[in-house]
């Protein structure tokens, strides 16, 4: 699970946490894979939502975290599927609600507490990790597992140059 190219940005607040979404929902296309690692309270799903409008998502009040259906379906330029394994016990689990036909298909996959489900990524992904660093503050870090998610980090990187 190391990561080839990474890079790290500051929120500090809803709105940053969002523009961020946003930038990296634009560069996301079919079959891409986005793993999403943080405490509760984090800003992950504030993230997602930015994602989905990046994505072309127009109703963003229908983004919300999927803890108890296990995964939201939105429909932008291409569908999202948003996943949320804090229920899970594990990989076997993400695998009976039919996560496989739905990652590895024509949508974009946005999996929340993926360091519960690793075994259930395809072998390239991006990984997203939230750190709290205070009560507005929160550390996004970018790491890429495959060349396209390194040349998506280095996209992320000019634009916030």
């Amino acid at each position: 699970m190391d990561t080839s190219n990474k890079t790290n940005f500051r929120s500090t607040g809803v709105d940053e946490t969002l523009e961020v979404g946003r930038r990296l929902g634009r560069l996301l296309i079919a079959g891409d894979v986005i793993a999403l690692i943080g405490e509760l309270g984090a800003g992950k799903t504030t993230f997602v939502k930015g994602v989905a409008e990046g994505v072309g998502i127009k109703n963003l009040h229908i983004v919300k975290s999927p803890t108890f259906s296990l995964v939201n379906i939105y429909e932008g330029r291409v569908p999202v599927y948003h996943f949320d394994a804090y229920r899970l016990e594990d990989a076997h689990e993400m695998l009976a609600i039919g996560s496989d036909e739905m990652i590895f298909g024509q949508g974009i996959s946005i999996i929340e507490w993926a360091d519960k489900v690793f075994r259930c990524l395809p072998e390239k992904y991006m990984k997203v990790t939230f750190l709290i660093v205070s009560e507005n503050e929160r550390s996004i870090e970018f790491g890429s597992i495959g060349d396209r998610y390194d040349k998506i980090i280095d996209c992320l990187n000019c634009a916030y140059k």
